[in-house]
């Protein structure tokens, strides 16, 4: 155990050192501040865009999917690559070169300079989306991180877990901003790969091989040995895109941590390089974390003490770190927990380096700040800090399922929102301000009330058929846009194709 703690406290150490170096040039300039002054290469905008989109809910959430489908929850991968695919091949590049011909900063600044935007009706609107989500989101990875270190410290609490990730996402992102994140994001996005392709093939050849993991699923539900699906008609509508299957990829638009690293790169040409280390990066992640619950559901299956509380909690979230300090040398069992919480970290410095600019940026700086002047990074510190405290505070007492929390929640009301505005405002001259601010209420609502109302489901011919709230409302937003596009059209003087 000492080992075990050891290399975990040591990389964690390693990752608040990097943000604090990074922090030195923080401050410089509004520009520096939020996009690290439009400098990041291939690598770091690509690896740290896809580590601060695959949060704790790869290493906890989806291996815990995969732990409860079985190898239907291979399905997830096409769903995240397409979205991969056409945020770097599609979109990337001409949002870089908008933003910087504009001056664009945020999410809500590229919106509203898009447009031309008088009234600050798009960016009020935008920030307020931006805070919402965030918080759940953000309450998602500090949730995880409370997970993790309950299950791997017995002197560890789920409380006390949760304040230890917050803590340590919070000291360098307070004083490093977007640069820290970036670089943080880049370390914790090699060491997630590392670790969920290392992993699954070291318990493969510690005498779990294919064999062995088909006679264990054999031993559990039939369907976890099932990888095309046998529902038909709306059953098979709603499972293919569900949130475990093509669904997610509608989300990979309207994510402001990610589309925030693609205005911050250093040229257009990037972007293609970018994309292909990007689905690469995912590929390999997604299937190593897939593999590992599956093997861990198998094991479970045919009597591993460790495991078989896990089927009968129904909570496969604490698969992959219960695996690594049951079976794996101390050494890499802490190399495994500190993949988590780079899964986690990774994500909520993005998520709260987007909201915090948000604030000072988007409200402080372009709306408030006309007399007083005061250093918007002083803000956006602070913004950080008051996120943070309430994210805890929002999940402190009582745990959540990683997995659904942020795909319906923070990743669907994101998505939903931006996703089909942001595609209208790069790719489509027709796009208007009247039809951005209708898609982007319509996606916000339906992808909330979807969820709350009706609970992702409905009742067709006696059966119940899951209908992830995400494609839903993306589609909302998407024909709503258009139509009060074509009906209440309006200049964009900051349109590149």
């Amino acid at each position: 155990m000492v080992v075990f703690t050891v290399s975990f406290v040591l990389y964690t150490l390693l990752v608040v050192g990097v943000g604090l170096w990074s922090a030195r040039r923080a401050g410089r300039s509004d520009e520096e501040y939020f996009l690290a002054g439009r400098s990041l290469g291939p690598w770091i905008a690509s690896l740290s865009a896809s580590a601060s989109s695959e949060s704790g809910w790869v290493t906890l959430g989806l291996v815990g999917w995969a732990f409860a489908n079985g190898v239907q929850a291979f399905w997830i991968l096409p769903g995240s690559l397409l979205g991969f695919a056409f945020n770097w091949f599609v979109l990337a590049g001409r949002m870089r070169d908008i933003a910087a011909s504009d001056g664009s900063v945020t999410l809500p600044d590229f919106l509203a300079k898009r447009f031309a935007e008088r009234a600050p009706v798009l960016r009020i609107m935008s920030v307020i989306v931006i805070l919402t989500a965030m918080l759940l989101y953000c309450g998602a990875q500090f949730a995880a991180a409370g997970k993790a270190f309950d299950i791997s410290f017995s002197a560890i609490s789920y409380q006390g877990g949760v304040l230890i990730g917050a803590g340590i996402v919070l000291v360098y992102v307070t004083l490093g901003g977007f640069r820290a994140a970036c670089w943080t994001d880049l370390l914790q996005a090699l060491l997630m790969v590392g670790v969920l392709v290392l992993f699954p093939l070291w318990l493969l050849s510690d005498g779990h091989g294919a064999s062995s993991i088909r006679e264990g699923l054999a031993r559990g539900d039939a369907s976890l040995l099932r990888f095309w699906p046998t529902a038909s008609g709306g059953a098979l509508i709603g499972f293919l895109l569900g949130s475990g299957a093509l669904g997610i990829n509608f989300g990979y638009m309207g994510q402001p941590h990610v589309l925030v690293r693609f205005m911050a790169m250093r040229s257009r040409r990037d972007a293609a390089i970018g994309g292909v280390i990007s689905i690469t990066w995912a590929a390999l992640v997604l299937s190593g974390a897939v593999a590992t619950g599956i093997i861990v559901r198998a094991m479970a299956e045919q009597g591993a003490p460790w495991a078989t509380g896990m089927l009968a909690s129904g909570d496969g979230e604490y698969a992959l770190v219960a695996a690594a300090i049951n079976l794996a040398p101390p050494l890499i069992g802490g190399l495994v927990l500190a993949a988590i919480l780079a899964a986690i970290c990774s994500t909520a410095d993005s998520q709260l380096v987007v909201a915090s600019s948000a604030v000072a940026n988007d409200i402080w700086s372009r709306l408030l700040d006309r007399v007083h002047g005061v250093n918007h990074a002083v803000i956006n510190r602070i913004t950080v800090l008051a996120m943070g405290i309430a994210a805890v505070l929002l999940v402190i007492d009582e745990q959540v399922t990683i997995y659904e929390y942020v795909l319906t929640y923070g990743w669907a009301i994101l998505g939903a929102s931006f996703g089909p505005q942001v595609i209208l405002a790069i790719l489509w001259k027709r796009a208007s301000w009247w039809g951005c601010i209708a898609g982007m209420a319509t996606g916000f609502t339906v992808a909330i009330l979807w969820k709350v109302m009706m609970d992702n489901q409905i009742t067709i011919g006696g059966t119940e058929v899951q209908v992830y709230n995400l494609p839903l409302a993306f589609t909302a937003a998407l024909v709503v846009n258009i139509v009060v596009s074509l009906l209440f059209p309006s200049k964009s003087l900051s349109f590149r194709a």
